[in-house]
């Protein structure tokens, strides 16, 4: 039997397969939809969710780099959005030759979003490679947008934002972001920074791949990240321990500190000065500056979007 959602603007979707499970409750999975030959995301969600991404798509209507919903279903809480053919994440796994061109045109583009998100206050959160979004025409990069705002927050000026917990992909978070305080728009840079080191080829000294080795030796994943950030982007400074208020987590980033310089003395060649440069003086240059770890001088997003990096790689044709 064919289901379908009918939007509030009158326009009937065909639900197909499944996008992404929710493997909790089947009714929350994202699924393709096709209407009048178009492609379409659908996705069931909270309603406080809906509501925030209502706000979101009324303050940011016109997005070109944040997908925002195209339309919804308000009594079901249904979103419907835009369709992408991959991820960036998908698109890195699935072709590790893609063009070094068009793998700075998506950075690109996502600082873009990011630039959006900051000029009226919101913070993203959650910036990882499987939430920037690709088409492509015969591997050529024809429209990105940064999306799943599930966690995003509005914050006030010069409010910080705090969590019981962290909250996020802990790979991708930044050091304040793993203790849940101190959560500011420089946390976004810093995983936008770890999403330009994986993209532009830097995967393997980033990605963490024995989770079961790691948990067996009872050690968490949090804590290996953060002592393999702090022992690349290292030494800590102290400014990184005054954005964080929680004095137990100050002293588990003291410990994390230490055992960073530890790994630094027995191998040299892990901070990122040694084989970022690799990566290109530009590319060196932009990425140093926002996985800087301390968050007050971590460089800001404007400034990103006019570095030399862009002049000399991206190509202009779109």
């Amino acid at each position: 039997m064919v289901s379908t959602i009918v939007g509030d603007s009158g326009r009937v979707y065909v639900k197909g397969d499944v996008l992404q499970r929710n493997r909790e409750d089947h009714n929350l999975s994202i699924f393709k939809a096709e209407s009048e030959n178009q492609s379409f995301a659908v996705k069931r969600v909270s309603r406080p969710f809906y509501n925030m991404s209502v706000r979101l798509a009324t303050e940011f209507a016109g997005s070109r780099r944040l997908r925002m919903h195209v339309d919804c279903n308000q009594e079901e809480s249904v979103l419907i959005y835009p369709y992408y053919t991959t991820t960036l994440l998908s698109l890195i796994q699935d072709k590790p030759d893609f063009s070094p061109t068009q793998r700075y045109k998506i950075l690109r583009y996502t600082a873009e979003a990011i630039a959006e998100l900051h000029s009226k206050n919101w913070i993203h959160i959650d910036i990882k490679p499987d939430n920037i979004l690709v088409n492509l025409t015969r591997d050529n990069v024809t429209d990105v947008a940064l999306g799943d705002f599930d966690i995003a927050c509005k914050l006030e000026d010069g409010h910080i934002f705090q969590t019981p917990h962290a909250i996020g992909n802990a790979m991708w978070r930044s050091p304040e972001g793993q203790t849940g305080t101190g959560v500011t728009k420089a946390s976004d840079m810093f995983s936008f920074g770890l999403v330009c080191i994986f993209t532009l080829g830097g995967g393997p000294f980033l990605l963490i791949e024995n989770y079961e080795e790691l948990v067996k030796h009872n050690i968490r994943p949090e804590q290996e990240i953060l002592t393999r950030h702090f022992s690349m982007f290292g030494p800590v400074p102290e400014g990184l321990l005054k954005q964080v208020t929680n004095e137990n987590w100050r002293r588990a980033l003291e410990i994390g500190a230490r055992a960073g310089e530890e790994v630094v003395k027995q191998n040299p060649s892990v901070r990122f000065s040694a084989w970022g440069v690799d990566l290109g003086p530009e590319a060196y240059d932009m990425t140093s500056g926002v996985t800087n770890l301390d968050p007050a001088a971590r460089t800001k997003i404007d400034r990103v979007l006019s570095h030399r990096v862009w002049q000399e790689e991206v190509d202009e044709s779109i």
